[in-house]
């Protein structure tokens, strides 16, 4: 019995775990995650039908991302965020970044845009 009561604690510990990410989080966690990857199409049906985004732009934000080391974590923060806007601190294994979000009223991705923050912010 201490053996099934064990496994349910550990699975109620897994799933409150995963559950800290909220929406924004997630969203913005899956498509830093595909541009990494050089690769939309996971992420293609959140964004808005009127954002047009190149090959050439996902490469080149790819290479720079990448460059960076592993993801780390995406973390929404509310400082320095314009209204309208989501706003997240983004730890990779060589740099922090910031990246901004945006919604339309249908949830999906508007805008989406990163900078690297200086060395000497973090």
């Amino acid at each position: 019995m201490s053996c099934r009561l064990c496994a349910a604690a550990l699975l109620c510990a897994v799933i409150l775990g995963c559950s800290f990410e909220n929406r924004s989080e997630r969203e913005a966690d899956r498509v830093t995650r595909a541009v990494i990857a050089n690769d939309l199409r996971p992420v293609q049906n959140d964004i808005a039908k009127s954002v047009t985004i190149t090959r050439v732009q996902v490469a080149q934000w790819s290479d720079e991302l990448n460059a960076q080391g592993k993801l780390l974590s995406v973390k929404e923060t509310s400082a320095d965020c314009s209204p309208g806007w989501h706003c997240f601190d983004v730890k990779f294994q060589k740099h922090a970044y910031v990246e901004r979000l945006r919604f339309d009223e249908n949830g999906k991705v508007v805008s989406w845009n990163f900078h690297m923050v200086p060395q000497s912010s973090h």
